[in-house]
């Protein structure tokens, strides 16, 4: 290897192509140590699900997708071997817009060719990959080296925040970069567990590495909580807990007293105290001769001493209400733990070898498999969910009897998470029906805690899983929730929340019921005005897509391989749930912030079916008229991507919202992703708006019509003048017609020019129309289809026609008759044609006995050439007027009948307008 000059390192890269058709790859890179990243990738891809760098099978629980496959220790960097996960990732956009291939920040946009024997330092730590070793398995020196990795405190403690992009220069994102989210990172090092007193954790026993056999309790149905006394024991302990609960509940009543009566009499002295004063200065006053008035000094005194009663006293009961939650969650949590106890008694005495027992805390690390893995549909859990509903409406005098009912068809621990998250979010805990008035004893006083204000949502879903034996932890940290914007600041109180995480056969998984419960208002059925709604992603979400919304104060609660700084999660865009819901995802990463310095963005979301979508563009300045923003975004479907174009009229920051549904053209649709876009420049004078059009492209009528498109897959056409051709593949017998419109930006006004579009040949296979732009500007076409039973035709596919130089030549084509159908034309193609000139005719009219072509009284026969195609070289005569071609189908009694194709227009100048 080259030695390098000075303190540069050493960056060398080799490619083998081998005559058995692998490829071998290598990587090193020598500074204070070696850096060694190498695969070899097969000959031909496996026939089922091949990884896209080794050409291996992926099995499903070491699949990552990213629109193909790859194992999750081949998900690296293609030119480093850095491992990536789904917020490090970037797409080599710059090379080449088919690659597939990932790559981490330091070498996207690079090829192979650019970084062989490149000297200069990578954007990684040489000590931190060594952290990685045991992990990733990356040689030293040609061998393998353990270390022992140092204690790494969580991010939140070593890396400052990342500010707000509002409190930068122009809006900066906190990383610099504008249109990326995340830079690649190290891995961390060893993990913190935190042990709740009285129970063993798992890690003592079964040690922290991922590969290790996961066992499972004794007792895990409803029927071996039955069999084996457990409801027994529970309701014992129950009553036991809620005799503590009541005293102390007793105990916090009396000190909310205590603190009254102190604050009523603190009051009162400093009452007496002012009105002492008032009345000796009453009576210096008096000798003096003056006469104040009394009365309205005594008013303003109690007026004083009133609102000095109500800040005090607000002050003073929002300390309590502090000190209440809290002791009530210690509380809970002890009982928690007692509850799990008891059960693992339970499993011993079932079974006195068994290797796991229910207090044993399963290790806090990413679950070994996905969401999609447990469960494909929410189908499954249909009678699970209908119990959990059907279960709301009835008393229960203790929790042991509730979780009893629920679990009863429960066999696994995934199932009675689902059950329990069910019926938490349908339990509307917010009021007090009839029956709970009537019977004060029953679900009223149980969920009382919940309805006072000193138990939250995810307390009671933790309650109900200890007491079905499940581990489940509050998680607490920040939220990009309701009111958060992208580029806010997330500091002290703002945007704190809290979330659960529920151990399923050991792997733990992320819940929050609050924010699946989701409040609708609007008529439904038979459902009230208001009615709640359960949103599907925050029921065992994945790790990953959870980073977005939440981010925890203990890093470990990530559940994701790299933790992420807190200051590269303020730089992920805000998105919803119904981004993953709708089952979209980021063709590339993207961070909060995008900046540009030409006044264009581009988004793009992989989109595996076709969605409705919508969006908002509006400034960070309240003072821009919202009207200078209309026609800025420009949204095209094409193949599995929806690209969002925005073009900004000015420099300056905005906030830009998509919205998504899964009716194409829906007008209901939900916040699924948003960005702040900095423009710190724009090149040239502001382009004109964007037709008013929602989107451009396929809609899901073309897949059902089976209609595809053959020459022109995008559907945004540039021309310079040209004549254009778009042609549609068709599988089977349908109608179409179409539609040719001109966008004037000046007036933002748009008018029909059809005869600057022409179906030159259709047939049962295909239909191809012409396209001529007349001047610049925006041109929508759009084509509209139906089968043959259907009058109603729905618009198949529209093209966005931006026009950039206008051919001065340009001519109209004819205009065409219903008869036109499969027909073909040759020539002329320009439908102004001049008057006393010859011109040729030729074209094709299936199953037609006789083609003429009629000049003001004058029929001129068109001569039958091979097959069915009709010729003839006719002179116009002097008269300007209508040419019309004609045809004959029939042979039979209605030999008579004539039916309309073309229409040519006879004229003196040949010069033309819109």
């Amino acid at each position: 290897m080259e030695e390098p000059d000075g303190e540069l390192p050493v960056i060398e890269v080799q490619e083998q192509h081998r005559k058995d058709g692998t490829y071998h790859y290598s990587f090193t890179y020598e500074r204070a140590t070696l850096y060694e990243f190498k695969f070899d990738r097969a000959p031909k891809p496996a026939q089922k699900d091949p990884c896209y760098r080794c050409n291996r099978r992926v099995l499903p629980p070491d699949q990552v997708r990213v629109d193909v496959l790859y194992h999750r220790q081949c998900f690296r960097c293609r030119i480093c071997g850095l491992l990536l996960t789904m917020q490090t990732f970037y797409r080599n956009d710059a090379n080449d817009t088919t690659d597939k291939e990932v790559y981490c920040k330091s070498h996207v946009g690079k090829n192979i060719g650019q970084v062989k024997y490149e000297r200069q330092p990578l954007d990684f730590d040489i000590e931190n990959i060594s952290q990685q070793s045991q992990v990733n398995s990356i040689k030293y020196g040609g061998s393998s080296r353990k270390t022992s990795p140092k204690p790494v405190p969580s991010p939140r403690n070593h890396s400052p925040r990342g500010g707000s992009p509002l409190g930068t220069p122009l809006g900066q994102s906190p990383s610099g970069s504008s249109m990326v989210s995340v830079t690649p990172r190290t891995m961390n090092g060893s993990t913190f567990y935190s042990h709740a007193p009285n129970m063993t954790d798992f890690n003592t026993s079964y040690g922290s590495s991922t590969g290790y056999y996961r066992p499972r309790p004794v007792l895990q149905s409803f029927q071996d909580f039955e069999t084996s006394g457990v409801f027994e024991a529970q309701s014992v302990l129950e009553s036991r807990h809620r005799e503590e609960e009541e005293r102390l509940q007793r105990f916090l009543l009396e000190e909310r007293e205590k603190e009254m009566r102190k604050l009523d009499d603190t009051i009162s002295s400093e009452k007496d105290r002012a009105a002492a004063d008032l009345l000796s200065s009453f009576e210096h006053m008096s000798m003096s001769g003056s006469t104040p008035n009394l009365m309205a000094e005594r008013e303003r005194i109690e007026d004083h001493f009133r609102r000095t009663r109500e800040e005090k006293l607000k002050v003073m009961m929002d300390k309590i209400a502090t000190e209440e939650k809290t002791r009530t969650a210690k509380m809970l949590d002890r009982h928690g733990q007692e509850m799990l106890l008891l059960i693992a008694k339970k499993d011993r005495e079932v079974d006195r070898s068994a290797l796991f027992d229910h207090s044993m805390k399963p290790p806090v690390m990413p679950p070994e498999t996905k969401k999609a893995d447990l469960y494909k549909s929410p189908e499954v859990f249909k009678k699970l969910d209908e119990r959990a509903i059907e279960l709301t409406n009835k008393d229960y005098s203790s929790y042991t009897d509730l979780v009893k009912d629920l679990t009863r068809d429960c066999q696994t621990e995934l199932e009675k998470v689902r059950v329990i998250f069910r019926w938490v979010i349908a339990k509307d805990l917010g009021k007090h029906n009839v029956k709970e008035i009537v019977r004060p004893n029953s679900t009223a006083s149980l969920l009382r805690g919940v309805r006072t204000g000193k138990e939250t949502y995810h307390q009671l879903f933790k309650k109900l899983c200890n007491f079905a034996g499940l581990h489940c932890e509050i998680i607490l940290g920040y939220s990009k929730g309701a009111g958060y914007k992208p580029g806010m600041r997330m500091d002290g109180t703002s945007f704190r929340n809290s979330w659960t995480a529920v151990s399923i056969d050991g792997n733990w998984r992320l819940v929050n019921c609050t924010w699946a419960a989701r409040r609708v208002t609007g008529h439904k059925d038979d459902l009230p005005e208001i009615f709640y709604k359960y949103d599907e992603f925050y029921f065992l979400t994945d790790p990953e897509d959870h980073i977005y919304q939440h981010y925890p104060d203990d890093s470990q609660w990530q559940l994701i391989d790299i933790p992420l700084p807190f200051s590269e999660f303020l730089n992920l865009p805000v998105v919803k749930s119904p981004f993953f819901n709708y089952g979209l995802r980021f063709y590339s990463n993207y961070g909060a912030t995008l900046t540009t310095d030409s006044g264009m963005v581009e988004i793009r979301l992989i989109s595996y079916k076709i969605l409705g979508f919508g969006h908002v563009l509006e400034s960070y300045d309240k003072s821009v008229d919202t009207r200078s923003l209309e026609g800025r975004v420009l949204l095209r479907h094409v193949k599995n991507e929806a690209i969002f174009t925005i073009n900004l009229p000015k420099k300056g920051l905005y906030y830009f919202s998509i919205y998504t549904g899964d009716y194409w053209h829906s007008d209901c649709l939900e916040s699924a992703a948003s960005f702040l876009i900095n423009c710190t420049d724009v090149i040239g004078a502001p382009s004109p708006p964007y037709p008013p059009v929602p989107f451009y492209g396929p809609t899901p009528m073309m897949d059902t019509l089976q209609i595809e498109t053959s020459n022109q897959l995008d559907p945004l056409i540039v021309s310079n003048g040209e004549s254009l051709d778009i042609t549609f593949k068709l599988s089977k017998d349908v109608k179409i017609t179409h539609t040719f419109q001109y966008f004037d930006a000046s007036d933002s006004s748009v008018s029909d020019i059809d005869r600057y579009v022409f179906l030159r040949s259709r047939t049962d296979t295909g239909a191809t129309y012409m396209v001529r732009c007349p001047k610049e500007g925006y041109y929508i076409f759009s084509l509209y289809a139906a089968d043959e039973n259907n009058e109603t035709l729905d618009c198949v596919y529209r093209y966005l026609v931006i026009c950039q130089q206008a051919n001065q030549a340009t001519n109209v084509f004819p205009k065409t008759f219903h008869k036109w159908q499969r027909c073909t034309l040759h020539e002329p193609v320009y439908g102004d044609l001049m008057t006393n000139k010859r011109y040729s005719f030729r074209l094709d009219v299936p199953q037609a006995v006789e083609v003429f072509l009629v000049i003001g009284d004058i029929w001129h026969h068109l001569k039958r050439k091979l097959g069915f195609t009709w010729e003839g070289n006719i002179n116009t005569g002097k008269n300007p007027g209508t040419a019309k071609i004609y045809a004959r189908f029939s042979v039979d009694r209605d030999a008579s009948t004539f039916s309309r194709l073309l229409d040519y227009e006879l004229i003196e100048d040949a010069e033309t307008e819109i």
